[in-house]
C-alpha cells in the first residue's frame, strides 16, 4: 500500500467517525442571487453541525456561482447570503476537522452565524 492509499483509507475512517456521520450534508439548490443571477446555494443552519465541501465547483462544473445561505432556527427564517468562498474562509474558526474535500463545522450559535453576516 502505498501513501496515497493510506491517505485515502485516513479519510474514509475519517468519514465514517460518528462526528462525521452525525453532521448535516446540506443539500445543494440552484437558485438565484439578490441581484437575480443564477448560483448554488448551500444553507448553514443555527446550532447544525455540517460538512461543506471546499471547492463546491468541482462538483458542480455548471453552476458559475455559489452562496451560502444563512438560517436562524431562533428567528425561523433565512438571515443573510455569504459568496460561498468568502463564507468558507469565514467558518474556518470554527472547524472541527476535514478531508481533501470537505470541512466539517461545529454547531453554531446565533450570535455566532450573525457575525458572519457582519
Amino acid at each position: 500500500m502505498g501513501i496515497f492509499d493510506r491517505r485515502k483509507e485516513k479519510e474514509k475512517d475519517k468519514k465514517d467517525s460518528p462526528e462525521w456521520l452525525r453532521a448535516y450534508m446540506p443539500s445543494y439548490s440552484f437558485i438565484t442571487d439578490k441581484g437575480g443571477n443564477p448560483c448554488g446555494a448551500f444553507a448553514l443552519n443555527e446550532g447544525v453541525a455540517a460538512r461543506f465541501p471546499k471547492k463546491p465547483g468541482d462538483f458542480y462544473e455548471e453552476t458559475p456561482k455559489f452562496i451560502m445561505i444563512v438560517v436562524s432556527s431562533t428567528d425561523k427564517k433565512i438571515i443573510g447570503e455569504l459568496d460561498y468562498d468568502k463564507a468558507i474562509k469565514q467558518l474556518d474558526k470554527y472547524k472541527t476537522d476535514e478531508t481533501k474535500d470537505e470541512i466539517l463545522i461545529r454547531e453554531l450559535t446565533y450570535q455566532e452565524i450573525r457575525e458572519l453576516l457582519k
